[in-house]
């Protein structure tokens, strides 16, 4: 059974602790864990020569130019810091990421959506990489695309796939989220569109819900009640004590 469909509410760190590194690097995802995080969601990129990356933003500046990360290479990528405020840090891979966390990392990995050099070659990359890392049961592919989601499935049919979406998705008259992809059975709804009624109607679904972006105690707490798999948090040393 997948980590975060055994009937628990996970707390899991966006992006890793982004309040206190930079978000999307080992040190957020360290700090991340270091409070308490069952998990931590993080968002993947495609390179100009097929790399998957964490990374959230479209564009990343590389000296005095910004460009889109779809026409960076990784050799370049790897000798850029990232700097924003007082938070810097470098563009890890995915598979350094699931390589530095082993048995014990649990990952809500987001397909950003975008210009690609290879369309599709994403969705194949990620779904590889979670299969020969044998963390398949330990992850969760998220997208705001679903066709992005059908096509992780048809690469590597066991992994868990989720549908993310705020107030701008299209929904049928009367549903309370978009209609999912063949094989996707959990959505990822932001956190004003996660009602009471909407998680009664997933809980009798059966769909699995991960709320996105949960700071507030009392509402993680709320969350956790209704049955949410997991709350997407900036800092999980706010909502983990309120769930737990």
């Amino acid at each position: 059974m997948n980590f975060f469909r055994e009937g628990i509410t996970r707390v899991v760190g966006h992006r890793g602790s982004p309040t206190k590194a930079l978000e999307n690097t080992f040190e957020s995802f360290d700090r991340a864990e270091a409070d308490g995080a069952d998990g931590v969601e993080l968002d993947v990129r495609l390179t100009l020569d097929g790399e998957a990356v964490v990374f959230h933003d479209p564009e990343i500046v590389i000296g005095d130019r910004r460009m889109p990360v779809a026409q960076v290479t990784m050799p370049e990528l790897a000798a850029v810091e990232v700097v924003r405020g007082e938070l810097r840090g470098r563009v890890p891979t995915l598979r350094e990421v699931l390589e530095r966390y082993g048995s014990a990392g649990r990952f809500l990995v987001e397909l950003k959506t975008g210009p690609s050099p290879r369309p599709g070659l994403l969705e194949f990359r990620v779904a590889a990489l979670l299969a020969q890392m044998h963390v398949l049961d330990r992850a969760v592919v998220l997208s705001f695309s679903a066709d992005m989601l059908r096509r992780v499935k048809e690469h590597e049919p066991r992994v868990e796939t989720c549908l993310n979406f705020d107030a701008t998705a299209f929904r049928p008259t009367g549903r309370f989220w978009p209609d999912l992809p063949k094989g996707c059975e959990t959505i990822g709804p932001n956190v004003a569109l996660a009602t009471g009624r909407l998680m009664a109607e997933a809980k009798e679904a059966g769909v699995g819900v991960h709320v996105w972006t949960v700071n507030d105690p009392e509402v993680a707490r709320q969350l956790a009640v209704w049955g949410a798999a997991s709350v997407i948090s900036d800092d999980v040393t706010l909502v983990g004590p309120a769930i737990r």
